[in-house]
C-alpha cells in the first residue's frame, strides 16, 4: 500500500484518534492530543486510502529536519491496519525525508537500521506481588501522619508540586518544555483519560502520582513527594495505591519506562516485568551538521 508524510496541521484529528479506537492495544502515545502536546511537531507516514499510519517527532535546526523522541512519550507504534504497511518501503521513506533520526519504536521493525534494545516494566494481577522491601517501606508509611487520597486533588497544584521537586533533580523540569506536561495533562484530564493520587498531610498536598487510563490500560506519568515523605515510604505506598486501582479495574499497570536503573530497580519491587521496544538511529545529514549537533549535545551535558 502507498503512503505518503503529512504534516500534523493537515491530519484530521478525529479521523485520526478513529485509527486509534480501531487498532487493538494502541496506546495513549498516539493519540492525537498527546503529540500535539508532547512533540516540537510531527508528522505521519499515512496510506493512501487512510488505513494506516505512523506519527514520528520532528523538529528542525539549522536547516534540518530529523526525527527525535518527544518529552513523555515512550515510543511510538504504526495505527490502523498493520497488515498492510510494507515496512522496507517505510524504511527508506523515512530515511529519504528525514536525513538524521532517533526514534523509539515499539516494535522490531527497521530491519536495515542500527538498533538499541530498551525496556519498560509492567505487571498485570497473575504477576502482582509485593517484595519485601515494599511491604517495609508501605508499613512505614502507615505508621506516619500522612495520609493518601485520590479525592480533592487540584491538579494544577500537584503539577506545581511535581515540576517543583523534580527541577531540583531534572534540570529538564526548570525548562519551558516543562509546560508540554501542563498542556498534556489538562488535556487528558478533558477527555476523561486522567488518574491521580496525592498524599496529603491534614488538608495540604504533599505529594502525588498522575497516571493515563486508556485502553485497558494504567500508565504511570509522572510523581513526586518532598524528601521527608519518600523516607517515610511515600512512593511506595503511592505505587501501591495507582497498581491496585489498575488491577482492580482490570487494567494492565504500566510503569511509563525509565532507562534509570534506581527507577527500574523501584518499579521491580512490585513485581513488574520487563518488555522490550527498540530504539533506532542514523545520521546522514551534512557533515558541517553533525559536528554542530555534536558541540551542542556536550554543551547540553
Amino acid at each position: 500500500m502507498e503512503a505518503q508524510w503529512i504534516h500534523q496541521r493537515d491530519i484530521d484529528s478525529q479521523k485520526w484518534d478513529k485509527l486509534v479506537d480501531q487498532t487493538e492495544g494502541a496506546t495513549i502515545y498516539v493519540r492525537s492530543f498527546y503529540l500535539d502536546a508532547t512533540a516540537i511537531e510531527w508528522e505521519a507516514y499515512i496510506a493512501a486510502d487512510y488505513s494506516f499510519a505512523i506519527p514520528v517527532g520532528v523538529t528542525k535546526k539549522g536547516g534540518v529536519s530529523r526525527v527525535y523522541p518527544p518529552l513523555f512519550q515512550r515510543y511510538i507504534e504504526p495505527i490502523g491496519n498493520i497488515q498492510k504497511i510494507d515496512w522496507e518501503a517505510f524504511e527508506k521513506s523515512i530515511k529519504r525525508r528525514f536525513k538524521k533520526g532517533n526514534l523509539n519504536f515499539r516494535s522490531n521493525e527497521m530491519a536495515n537500521t542500527n538498533a538499541e534494545v530498551f525496556v519498560h516494566q509492567t505487571v498485570n494481577a497473575e504477576q502482582f506481588k509485593l517484595k519485601t522491601q515494599a511491604k517495609r517501606m508501605i508499613k512505614r508509611f502507615s505508621k506516619s501522619d500522612y495520609s493518601i487520597s485520590t479525592e480533592n486533588i487540584n491538579t494544577k497544584a500537584l503539577l506545581d508540586l511535581i515540576s517543583q521537586e523534580l527541577a531540583k533533580k531534572m534540570p529538564i523540569y526548570a525548562k519551558k518544555e516543562v509546560l508540554a506536561l501542563y498542556e498534556l495533562v489538562e488535556e487528558a484530564e478533558k477527555r476523561g483519560f486522567l488518574y491521580k493520587v496525592g498524599i496529603f498531610e491534614d488538608d495540604e498536598l504533599k505529594g502525588g502520582l498522575i497516571g493515563l487510563v486508556h485502553n485497558n490500560r494504567l500508565i504511570y506519568l509522572k510523581g513526586t513527594s518532598f524528601t521527608e515523605i519518600q523516607k517515610e515510604g511515600g512512593m511506595y505506598a503511592l505505587m501501591q495505591q495507582l497498581v491496585e486501582y489498575g488491577l482492580s479495574h482490570d487494567l494492565l499497570v504500566d510503569f511509563g519506562g525509565s532507562k534509570v536503573k534506581g527507577i527500574q530497580f523501584f518499579n521491580s519491587r512490585f513485581s513488574s516485568i520487563d518488555v522490550k521496544y527498540y530504539h533506532f538511529s542514523w545520521d546522514h545529514s551534512p557533515r558541517w551538521f553533525q559536528l554542530l549537533y555534536s558541540m551542542y549535545q556536550r554543551f547540553r551535558k
